[in-house]
């Protein structure tokens, strides 16, 4: 049997991941997820669960993985601030004892999801926050142990998922799940000013297909799993229906300029979802019993 570690196993992606890699009998999935942000809910029948922090994956894993995706990381921008001691524990010791771990343990592919905000247009995308800081950093980490010590590895870059089991609630929110919650509650979709900012949101389904395909045709950097088509985060809220109300605050990384496209141009993956056809269908499935009150954006020339 093919011995495969997911770490963040428990979360959005990992649990999405999983339930694809459970499917072939001839693989043994192990997850490995703190429960930081995963949850119980998440569990997919037929993979094994531990519970620990990546920093003891040496003591927490016996078995020598075939392959390791590594996703298992501090996932948020604008907490990443207030919570820089939990990014740098999670993200740089617990990355740097896996990666140790892959290289001692000789094996045979290390995946690792990193993050679109290193492509950031404005200025250097790598230093906007603590979370872009160490998920850039452990970019040239897993690339150096690939020059220094010829550790096999394959490098994702994710976008903005959303789907199934993405978190509505909570400091750890993600945007569509939470306006999700917004709408069924039946209130103000509270945008971050300006509001023109735009994201690649990419079905979860696609972005966990995407890291498998990669991990068994893929190797070295650039390999980025991203909806080719952006869109605001106004186009969201009024799909849902409104109405809006602008906020100050953080509105998250600058918009992401050009970056490697060896998914597509080797791999021939491609998304299947677009978000704002997977919420024509979420409201469609839950009818307002109201109609909402005259949409902020709407009600003035912008």
């Amino acid at each position: 049997m093919k011995k495969i570690l997911v770490t963040g196993g428990a979360g959005h992606v990992g649990s999405h991941i999983i339930e694809l890699l459970v499917k072939d009998p001839e693989n043994q999935v192990i997850s490995l997820d703190n429960y930081f942000n995963g949850s119980t809910e998440n569990h997919i029948k037929g993979a094994e669960y531990r519970t620990g922090h990546t920093k003891d994956i040496e003591k927490l894993i016996p078995e020598t993985p075939d392959i390791v995706f590594h996703l298992g990381e501090y996932a948020r921008i604008a907490p990443s601030f207030d919570d820089v001691e939990k990014v740098f524990d999670m993200n740089i010791l617990g990355t740097f004892a896996v990666v140790e771990f892959c290289r001692k343990r000789k094996v045979g592919k290390l995946v690792y999801a990193a993050s679109s905000t290193k492509f950031a247009i404005e200025g250097d995308g790598r230093h906007q926050s603590p979370y872009a800081f160490t998920k850039a950093t452990n970019v040239d980490l897993i690339n150096n142990y690939g020059r220094w010590y010829n550790l096999p590895y394959a490098i994702c870059y994710f976008y903005n998922a959303f789907g199934p089991r993405e978190k509505g609630v909570g400091k750890y929110a993600t945007l569509i799940a939470k306006f999700e919650q917004i709408y069924l509650n039946g209130e103000e979709f509270t945008v971050v000013k300006p509001g023109t900012q735009k994201r690649n949101f990419t079905y979860v389904g696609d972005l966990a297909r995407g890291i498998i395909l990669t991990a068994e045709k893929g190797n070295g950097d650039g390999y980025t799993l991203s909806n080719t088509k952006a869109h605001s985060v106004i186009e969201i809220a009024q799909s849902f229906g409104g109405p809006i109300k602008y906020i100050d605050g953080y509105y998250g990384r600058a918009e992401s300029g050009e970056a490697p496209n060896k998914t597509r141009e080797e791999l021939g993956w491609e998304t299947t979802v677009d978000v704002l056809d997977y919420i024509k269908e979420f409201v469609k499935a839950h009818p307002r019993k109201n109609k909402p009150i005259e949409s902020v954006y709407e009600s003035k020339t912008v």
